[in-house]
């Protein structure tokens, strides 16, 4: 590596370069769980609250991260979400903040990239009819009842009769309402008219209706649930989220959509309560391009002004314009645009390597290049030419100097780093780094976590109310 700084002292970063944000980029095995557990374990030790958004799915991954907790007497910050295993999660409800639009966007962000614009705009404009007089009825509401709203009809004249109906959301939920019935010809009277519905919302019902049953359901319905993003930035909380990317990908992939778009209410909200959580708050976002969306984009800029460092990691710099995720070119600039802090682990892909090289920049190097002569001339003798003798005697010197510009870290250096060794790439610095082995003692098994019960609070129960066809 050219001129790279190799300073022996520890890399410190200061909270305010911390909210403009990290990157890191690792190929498996090169030591970034370590380097997570270590930014996890520093930002406990100070007091600070952290959301991990983790790739694996695992009873041993979740055990690291409680008895570290553990370790720092955090442990009641804790929170976990896994909607694998109900009985490893506490609740979360990802439909309770945010107005109508916020809502449907979190939603409509399923579908995203997906579709044909003519049907994908009306299945928005009906789900901001729905979820704007939800709203309006100031009642919790979770998937089963969204659902309800999308397949039976007597919920929905259930919300006709029972709706605010001196607001503006119940007069266009009863626009959207009507577009949907037509008179029986035989008998006169309005019915749904079900291939309008089908071409209004699709298969999103359906989509929706998965996070209503099973293991998911079970975390994620609660009226009243046991973490709220917003509270959990405002208390410093410790929120491990598992994410099932092996046993259940599509599932998980979406789910990490709706939390990180959750997330995005929450910091606009940090924003219009002029509150800032102290330390800053850290977002750790492992396999980040498997769930990242274009309007993602606009969290890495409005975080900062929250106190919010945003940590996402990849695998290879193709996959953040990925187009089979919805993603671009754009996209991918935006990201390494507004993470000022960029860590490299060993990486193998070529175009990462490359990359990476290109955003550590380069030097001006001078290179000086001298050279020596030394003569001798002879000249022979004047009674016997076989006798020489010195004629003449030189020497010469000559100096040139060239500049130019090179890598400061070549394409290769990335792929020869050992593991546990990375390459930070900051502001003004470029530092070659050993991270240092975190010592996990895991000789706790027990798997207890801080769970609550709740006073119950009333919902619009309308999964409830039509469970024959809801469930």
């Amino acid at each position: 590596m050219a001129d790279i700084n190799r300073d022996e002292n520890d890399l410190l970063i200061s909270s305010n370069l911390m909210t403009r944000h990290c990157m890191g980029i690792a190929a498996t095995g090169g030591g970034k769980t370590n380097f997570l557990n270590l930014v996890l374990k520093q930002q406990m030790m100070r007091g600070g609250g952290a959301i991990h958004i983790d790739g694996k799915n695992s009873k041993e991954s979740i055990l690291e991260f409680l008895n570290l907790a553990r370790q720092h007497d955090r442990w009641q910050d804790v929170r976990i979400i896994n909607i694998a295993d109900p009985t490893l999660s506490n609740t979360y409800n990802p439909l309770l903040r945010g107005d109508a639009d916020e809502l449907t966007s979190r939603i409509m962000d399923l579908i995203a990239g997906g579709g044909d614009p003519f049907f994908r705009g009306q299945a928005s404009r009906g789900m901001k009819a729905i979820s704007g007089v939800l709203k309006a009825m100031n009642l919790p509401f979770n998937f089963g009842d969204l659902n309800a709203l999308m397949s039976d009809e007597r919920a929905m004249r259930w919300v006709v009769d029972n709706g605010p109906k001196h607001t503006k959301e119940y007069v266009d939920y009863m626009t959207f309402f009507n577009q949907l019935f037509a008179p029986n010809p035989r008998t006169g009277t309005l019915e749904l008219n079900e291939r309008k519905m089908q071409h209004t919302f699709g298969d999103l019902g359906s989509r929706l209706h998965s996070y209503y049953v099973g293991a998911a359901g079970r975390v994620l319905n609660d009226y009243t649930p046991e973490l709220d993003l917003y509270q959990a930035m405002k208390e410093n909380l410790l929120v491990y989220v598992a994410l099932p990317m092996l046993q259940k990908k599509e599932i998980a992939v979406e789910f990490a959509k709706f939390f990180i778009s959750d997330l995005r209410t929450a910091v606009g909200q940090i924003q219009d309560d002029n509150y800032k959580p102290s330390p800053t708050f850290l977002v750790l976002m492992d396999e980040f391009s498997s769930y990242a969306m274009p309007s993602l984009a606009a969290l890495f800029e409005q975080a900062r002004s929250a106190n919010v460092c945003l940590f996402p990691f990849i695998q290879t710099i193709s996959s953040l314009s990925d187009k089979e995720n919805g993603l671009s070119q754009d996209f991918a600039s935006k990201i390494l645009g507004n993470t000022w802090n960029k860590i490299s682990f060993v990486l193998q892909d070529p175009e990462s390597c490359e990359v990476m090289s290109r955003v550590a920049g380069e030097s001006l190097q001078e290179s000086v290049s001298e050279s020596f002569g030394d003569s001798m001339s002879f000249a022979g003798g004047e009674d016997d030419a076989s006798v020489l003798r010195t004629g003449g005697r030189g020497r010469s010197y000559g100096r040139s100097v060239s500049h130019s510009y090179e890598a400061i870290v070549r394409p290769e250096d990335f792929k020869n780093l050992d593991t546990g060794e990375a390459v930070f790439i900051g502001r003004q610095d470029v530092m070659k780094l050993k991270v240092p082995l975190v010592k996990l003692d895991n000789s706790d098994k027990n798997l207890d976590f801080p769970k609550f019960r709740l006073p119950q609070q009333q919902g619009v129960g309308l999964a409830e109310k039509f469970h024959d066809k809801a469930k």
